[in-house]
């Protein structure tokens, strides 16, 4: 499945059973309200050992990959560059669009072409401390691409830059290693991932995601 994908029988029958005893998360001392604080933090620790994330990383619920970028694209540090290439898919590409030293790259051929375009996007930056991040995409849903990740991330952070990778088809098809591949930070969804509907998840360095105003107010 390239676009939404049908929950599995085993993720119907988990999502059921726990219906029963669904109550306020991190909200309720009751009964309930503990299992259900129980069972929510236990799938954030489902989701770090899946995509192999560091110890430390962030693991944050969302609505999906769209909801993730946004999330870190509204909590990045004032002055971010973001570089990425024209290829992206939209959720990747328009949340970035509010930052002013967005920059978006010609389509690359070969694996070769788009490491030597990043490369020399990031050298040209401003030499300055602003912060930079690299966004680019897993695993391509139009022409079914995989970027080499490991070599990505090493000209990133070379050039002191972070890595965000659209990991939104990667993640139903192919293994992910945050930790071994170095990647900041990472985005999926679970209507993709034959997972519930309307879940999703943003893992990665916690400092930038803890900074700042909250990303949503209201409701604890």
């Amino acid at each position: 499945y390239a676009a939404s994908a049908p929950a599995l029988v085993g993720v119907k029958q988990a999502v059921d059973e726990l219906l029963d005893w669904y109550s306020s998360v991190h909200r309720g001392a009751g009964f309930k309200s503990r299992v259900s604080t129980a069972a929510y933090e236990g799938a954030r620790e489902s989701v770090r050992r899946f995509v192999g994330a560091r110890g430390d990383d962030a693991v944050v619920i969302t609505r999906n990959t769209t909801d993730a970028i946004n999330l870190l694209a509204g909590t990045l540090p004032e002055g971010t560059h973001v570089v990425a290439f024209a290829g992206e898919h939209h959720a990747n590409l328009l949340p970035w669009k509010r930052c002013a030293g967005a920059r978006f790259l010609p389509v690359p051929e070969t694996p070769e072409e788009m490491l030597a375009r990043l490369e020399e996007a990031l050298r040209s930056l401003p030499p300055c401390d602003d912060p930079h991040l690299v966004a680019i995409t897993g695993a391509s849903n139009v022409t079914g691409e995989r970027w080499p990740l490991a070599d990505v991330a090493n000209v990133a952070h070379a050039n002191g830059a972070r890595l965000l990778v659209d990991a939104a088809q990667l993640a139903p098809h192919a293994p992910i290693e945050m930790t071994r591949d170095q990647i900041d930070y990472l985005a999926l969804s679970g209507h993709k991932l034959y997972a519930p509907f309307g879940a999703g998840a943003l893992m990665g360095r916690p400092d930038w995601l803890s900074a700042g105003d909250p990303f949503l107010r209201g409701g604890g």
